[in-house]
């Protein structure tokens, strides 16, 4: 399955009820379809397992409001929660002031079950993202931090192809970091009533698109996948994590 990246690009979210993910829908009307790369299904799993520090480096980026991040993560896309992972896919995603950058390489099911393992990292010395990978790997000791896990449906535009939109579904997340099945118990972070829209674009959004989010009335919003469902795992993290529990914003659904 391929899907479309964007190694440079701006991202806008939006936390809305279903019923307003569905007027949403109506409204861009002819101008996105589904994405064809979910072959011929509304939309595909992602099933995401972060990387960090012993102490949580890359999830302190992010409290702190640092303007240049990363995040490193192995994601795989699957059809349906039943699928076996065919694919995976080594990702940094980093984020410079109100920019938003991803790089990926694709590694088969053997590296990546050596890296949920803590085994040592081999880069391929070809591919830049692994490189960094590896640097990051070494330098900061990562290991497995959280797993997420959530149902996008995402929309591409023939008119405007520097737009995309996505909408995730039953957001939740745990510390069991098996590549071979998706369908474990996880923890939800969002209400499954509540959608995550995120407007992805490259240089400028449309004013035919802008003018549709303000007539839905549309709020952004800051939100972190990796930080929310690793604050709903805290009772489950070693006490040598070093978080302070009692600022950590914990939701209950």
């Amino acid at each position: 399955m391929l899907h479309r990246t964007f190694t440079n690009r701006f991202e806008v979210k939006y936390l809305v009820s279903q019923k307003k993910a569905l007027d949403l829908r109506d409204a861009l009307g002819d101008l996105f379809v589904t994405d064809e790369n979910t072959q011929g299904q509304s939309g595909y799993f992602n099933y995401s397992i972060y990387f960090d520090s012993p102490r949580y480096y890359f999830y302190r980026q992010k409290l702190e409001g640092q303007l240049e991040r990363v995040k490193p993560r192995l994601r795989a896309h699957l059809p349906s929660l039943a699928a076996k992972p065919d694919q995976w896919f080594l990702e940094l995603k980093g984020r410079h002031g109100q920019t938003v950058q991803k790089r990926r390489a694709a590694i088969d099911l053997i590296s990546a079950q050596g890296l949920v393992d803590g085994e040592n990292f081999v880069a391929d010395g070809e591919l830049e993202a692994l490189r960094d990978f590896e640097f990051m790997w070494l330098r900061l000791a990562l290991r497995p931090a959280v797993t997420v896990l959530y149902f996008r449906e995402p929309l591409n535009s023939h008119i405007f192809p520097n737009v995309r939109i996505t909408f995730d579904h039953r957001i939740s997340g745990n510390l069991d970091f098996n590549l071979k099945n998706a369908g474990q118990r996880m923890d939800f972070i969002t209400s499954p009533s509540e959608v995550l829209v995120e407007l992805k674009f490259t240089d400028s959004i449309p004013r035919l698109v802008m003018e549709i989010f303000r007539r839905l009335e549309m709020k952004q919003i800051t939100f972190s996948k990796y930080a929310l469902c690793l604050e709903s795992c805290i009772d489950k993290l070693p006490e040598t994590a070093g978080f302070q529990r009692k600022a950590m914003r914990v939701p209950k659904y």
